[in-house]
């Protein structure tokens, strides 16, 4: 398939984007790379340095699949500059998939976040329950959420809501408990807890 990867430098983007490749998908990637670019060239990819908020020059000609990762991403980031925050997040995102209709793609998925749900008393959390978010960050997501589902008639979207991710990944995140947790205990073999 020809899949378009937003975020594919990022740290779910660079392992995702690998993954596709092996599988032998051609591979667009957009990404700002703020935080580098640590893909392998390889005859499948092509990978281009654009805000996704540029969304007439995303390349979208021949593409069949978009994988919308691109955000800002965590509470912490969103704080920093929350209306940036917003038309990264969800305008873009609403841009993107407006295009992507007139241009014929067939399937959008977008990278939500479980956080959408809020904090929740029920032991499982399950789609069925009501979204409340309670940050700006996880608003934005659950507004992304509500704009991309209204182009569903016109092409397949799907939203993941992943919770906290973690692993390896060659465009490592430390700011992810998880992987902060394990880089302590492997360097100072002691573990500490915050909070």
């Amino acid at each position: 398939m020809n899949i378009l990867i937003t975020g594919g430098c990022g740290y779910i983007g660079t392992v995702l984007t690998e993954q596709l490749l092996k599988e032998g998908h051609k591979v667009t990637v957009i990404d700002t790379q703020w935080f580098g670019n640590y893909l392998q060239e390889h005859p499948n990819l092509d990978i281009h340095k654009l805000d996704i908020r540029e969304t007439d020059k995303i390349p979208l000609k021949g593409v069949e699949v978009i994988m919308h990762l691109a955000n800002i991403a965590n509470d912490p980031g969103v704080e920093l500059n929350p209306t940036l925050s917003w038309e990264v997040n969800v305008l873009a995102g609403q841009q993107l998939a407006d295009r992507a209709v007139r241009e014929g793609v067939k399937q959008f998925i977008y990278a939500s976040s479980g956080s959408v749900y809020g904090i929740k008393e029920e032991l499982d959390v399950t789609e069925e329950l009501s979204l409340v978010p309670i940050s700006v960050y996880n608003k934005t997501k659950m507004v992304a959420e509500r704009v991309l589902l209204s182009y569903q008639n016109q092409m397949k979207v799907y939203c993941i809501r992943p919770a906290t991710v973690c692993g390896w990944s060659p465009r490592m995140r430390l700011d992810v408990s998880v992987n902060m947790l394990t880089l302590q205990a492997l360097k100072n073999a002691l573990i500490t807890v915050y909070g």
